[in-house]
């Protein structure tokens, strides 16, 4: 049986991972081979050497290539909010169909006119989001197909991206021995998989914390509806804990991570050493958490004006779910909660993914292309089912092949 393979690969300021699935006929995916690799050639999420970059990318891509068995000529590739935005559009046809009855063609003669705006020279239009088909004036459609009317109109959102980030990665990924086959915005990919329809549906704010940057994206009435990025993240938790122990960035990280400062009952010693410091030097609960806090606080209260801002509300009705590698600090969710007047979740759920919610965004861009039609219609074989039954499909066999 003739089978697909799909990569995609997420260049991040601190980590890059790859993901390697196949897809047969039927439309069953398998994931076979996952790859994380520390980035080189990036910082605060910009390229700045592409040529150790694109080593970088092939390391990480050669080595999910032998853990699956099979070798790929190209990759979809994660883009951050940091270089993309959102920009509403319209887009208005007659209908063709026979009868007037709305057909494929008309939905995506649509989707085109949407597609056609005019943009400065350094954006590029990389998807698009369907907000409402409005048939004669009866909007809130999700799906017009075979219903009968003169005029189609689409409600979108184009995700742009920026000309030089985009050029940039794919210079580097080109470098690297490899095509691009697209740009996947992250939060899209992160949301299809991490969220519930109820929480997309009502309103939720997904919040990435990566180590140089939070990425935000608002979800409402099942689709993306803003995304926003602050200029902090946990590299910033970890510098702070560096400079004010005097110690390494490893170590600091791993006191960051493993302990629970922000629950401790009674004053704490751990000594330093224990975590990779040179020397024995011992350090309270209550001298840890003075040197953390106000970054993390700056961190909430940056997120909580943010989140008013994407979202138009006081308080969002399913609530913030936290995720991305930072989340795995002990104590984080117990933090958020004093900073944010939301209902807060931390997901750090991996899918089976070796205890490391980093993948998920790579895992994310698998799930979102083989959900859409631009994957059907493209070089690969058309397969059919909706988007969440894929998502489980995927996440199931992501368990099966870690265990």
């Amino acid at each position: 049986m003739t089978k697909d393979i799909v990569a995609s690969l997420d260049v991040g300021t601190a980590n890059t991972r790859c993901v390697i699935a196949e897809v047969d006929q039927k439309g069953d995916v398998h994931v076979i081979g996952m790859s994380s690799r520390p980035s080189v050639g990036m910082r605060k999420g910009l390229i700045i050497d592409l040529e150790a970059n694109a080593l970088c990318i092939k390391e990480t891509i050669s080595f999910a290539e032998r853990m699956a068995g099979t070798t790929v000529s190209s990759v979809y590739v994660g883009l951050s909010p940091l270089h993309a935005a959102l920009q509403g559009s319209r887009g208005m046809v007659a209908v063709l169909g026979d009868k007037h009855e709305v057909s494929p063609e008309d939905v995506e003669r649509a989707i085109q006119a949407a597609k056609m705006i005019s943009l400065p020279p350094n954006r590029e239009v990389l998807d698009i989001i369907s907000k409402q088909y409005i048939v004669d004036g009866y909007g809130g459609l999700k799906d017009p197909v075979r219903m009968v009317g003169m005029r189609l109109e689409l409600e979108a959102l184009l995700v742009v991206g920026n000309l030089t980030a985009l050029s940039n990665l794919r210079r580097s990924v080109d470098r690297a021995g490899y095509g691009s086959d697209g740009f996947v915005l992250k939060p899209l990919a992160l949301g299809e998989l991490m969220l519930s329809e109820d929480e997309r549906e009502l309103g939720v704010l997904l919040c990435d914390v990566g180590a140089s940057a939070t990425e935000l994206s608002y979800f409402e009435e099942g689709t993306l509806r803003s995304i926003g990025v602050l200029p902090i993240g946990g590299a910033s938790v970890t510098n702070d804990l560096a400079l004010g122990l005097r110690t390494s960035t490893p170590t600091a990280e791993r006191l960051k991570i493993e302990n629970d400062w922000f629950g401790q009952t009674e004053e704490k010693v751990v000594d330093l050493s224990a975590y990779g410091h040179v020397e024995s030097k011992r350090i309270s609960s209550k001298a840890f958490v003075e040197i953390i806090e106000p970054r993390y606080e700056e961190l909430f209260k940056m997120l909580r004006q943010q989140a008013k801002d994407l979202s138009n509300h006081d308080v969002i009705p399913a609530g913030i779910v936290l995720t991305g590698g930072v989340a795995k600090t002990k104590g984080f969710a117990g933090l958020a909660k004093r900073y944010i007047p939301n209902p807060v979740r931390v997901s750090l759920d991996t899918y089976g993914a070796v205890d490391d919610p980093g993948y998920n965004a790579a895992v994310g861009i698998i799930t979102y292309v083989l959900s859409r039609s631009a994957y059907v219609a493209g070089q690969r074989s058309q397969r059919r089912g909706s988007s969440s039954g894929l998502v489980a499909r995927v996440k199931g066999f992501l368990k099966d092949f870690w265990e």
